[in-house]
């Protein structure tokens, strides 16, 4: 190896103007040659990032908001030893699959909800049994509010329809989706349900079967069907994890079983582009997280440990103020790189997040900063910084939102829009040099970017997408000083 490299592992750490930015005092080159140029030096330096923790006040749950996105029914709950209680339920409707009329010998048998596993699963990696329970939603969800149904959304449940034991291997789920061949696996669970549910829903259809007035279409009317059939509630009982069921899937169904005189089966009602969402409860009152009580708040400035967890809303806040400090200590810098890693990522028994964004708030209030084109100045900072700062939106018809359709803003990296996790490095990093680029350019109008969250996301390139959003429970435990932001950097010398 280069002698000149092996040096610059050892050089003198020292210290920069009035904050703690660590820096090479020689030059550093991409093929490891001093500079020849003595008109500038090439060095680096690490800045600290301030850090803290926050709780988001809701997460959008809800499936079918747009074309692309990942829809789960969440359903489990598990003890975790540092964030507290975690528990799912699912809240969903469901309409007949088709307008099909039933035979006229048709006499009705049982009713059956039939759930797929979407293979994700969070908490306990034993194989034990779990038991949920399926209840009656007692209002109906309108789609005019599909996007106020969050984690923290509570409904009132009224009849017990049926419940289920059974036994789930997590081991076999991860093979499953790591197998080349067997990663499209169908695994479902069967609930059976109530005598009188499956009566009421068959007696719809027969009145749709032998309609007689406009009342009568009621089972292939969906606003009228919901006000009668409000929806079901699927939440657990005795559970170590939470499951995901896959609302899209042609296996994820209520059977009404029935015979005619020629055969024996089912009238389907399905889960797919009716309302449902997840309710996630976090309870930290007894965990160490147990002083987070208020909304957007910071916590945890003057410790060490920063938290994340999808779901629950807490977030890690992060603070490149200091990077602007750095350029006002170095007139006419140049920046050759710009690396921002988070690392030591505790490992166990509940893998982190395979990815992570980094979403805009706004520094006075902590909440998300959306673009609007309402406001002149978005479409200037848009413009002004290269399209390295974007927006989260879904663009027809192929290109889902990045976490959620809700144009928050985020920063894209040189090559990806997320920070991948390694598990061999415990840690995520991404390359943002062109968008530091861009910040370090401070003579025109656009807005310096400063306050970011850390936001659980997934990348589809590497990930099921399944790992996306607020659909997950994965949480990710690191110290404030593995959070980093290296710059590489050009500054010309003072020479005659």
């Amino acid at each position: 190896m280069n002698l000149w490299v092996n040096r610059i592992g050892q050089l003198t750490i020292l210290s920069v103007a009035l904050f703690f930015f660590i820096s090479c005092q020689e030059d550093v080159t991409t093929l490891g040659y001093k500079n020849p140029n003595s008109k500038f030096k090439v060095l680096y330096v690490d800045i600290p990032i301030e850090s803290s923790v926050l709780l988001r006040d809701s997460l959008r749950t809800s499936n079918f908001s747009y074309s692309g996105e990942p829809n789960r029914l969440l359903v489990g709950a598990y003890q975790d030893d540092r964030f507290g209680s975690v528990s799912a339920s699912a809240v969903t409707q469901y309409f007949p699959v088709n307008n099909a009329k039933l035979a006229a010998s048709a006499v009705y048998d049982s009713v059956t909800l039939q759930l797929q596993f979407d293979l994700y699963h969070y908490g306990s990696t034993a194989k034990s049994p779990q038991s949920v329970s399926v209840y009656k939603l007692e209002d109906a969800i309108k789609f005019d509010n599909i996007n106020n149904y969050f984690n923290k959304t509570t409904v009132a449940t009224s009849e017990l329809l049926g419940s289920k034991s059974f036994t789930i291997d997590p081991k076999d789920f991860d093979d499953f989706v790591k197998s080349s061949t067997d990663y499209d696996t169908v695994i479902t669970v069967k609930i059976p349900l109530s005598e009188g549910f499956g009566r009421d829903l068959f007696a719809a259809a027969i009145k749709w079967r032998d309609y007689a007035s406009p009342s009568d279409s009621l089972f292939i009317k969906y606003s009228s069907f919901i006000e009668v059939f409000k929806g079901i509630v699927i939440k657990p009982e005795v559970t170590d994890k939470a499951v995901g069921f896959n609302p899209s899937a042609a296996n994820t169904r209520i059977l009404l079983h029935y015979h005619t005189t020629a055969d024996t089966t089912t009238l389907d009602l399905g889960f797919s582009g009716v309302i449902g969402f997840n309710q996630i409860v976090g309870d930290r009152s007894t965990s160490e997280l147990a002083q987070i009580q208020q909304y957007h708040q910071p916590y945890f400035e003057d410790t060490e440990t920063r938290y994340i967890q999808s779901g629950t809303g807490i977030l890690t806040k992060v603070d490149f103020s200091k990077f602007y400090d750095f350029l006002d200590t170095i007139p006419n810098i140049m920046v050759n790189s710009a690396e921002f890693v988070v690392e030591n990522v505790e490992s166990g028994s509940l893998p982190p997040p395979s990815s992570i964004v980094l979403r805009n708030i706004n520094p006075g209030n902590n909440r998300f900063r959306k673009f609007s084109s309402a406001r002149p100045q978005d479409s200037v900072d848009i413009i002004r910084y290269r399209g390295f700062l974007n927006y989260d939106r879904y663009i027809p018809p192929s290109s889902p939102a990045l976490v959620d359709n809700d144009n928050v803003y985020y920063i894209r990296g040189d090559k990806s829009t997320v920070l991948s996790y390694s598990s061999s490095k415990r840690s995520y990093s991404g390359v943002f040099t062109l968008l530091f680029q861009q910040m370090s350019l401070r003579n025109d109008d656009r807005t310096p970017l400063t306050t970011f969250v850390l936001y659980p996301g997934s990348d589809a390139a590497s990930t099921p997408a399944f790992e996306s959003g607020a659909k997950s429970l994965d949480r990710a435990i690191f110290p404030r000083s593995g959070i980093k932001l290296r710059i590489y950097y050009t500054k010309p010398l003072d020479v005659q």
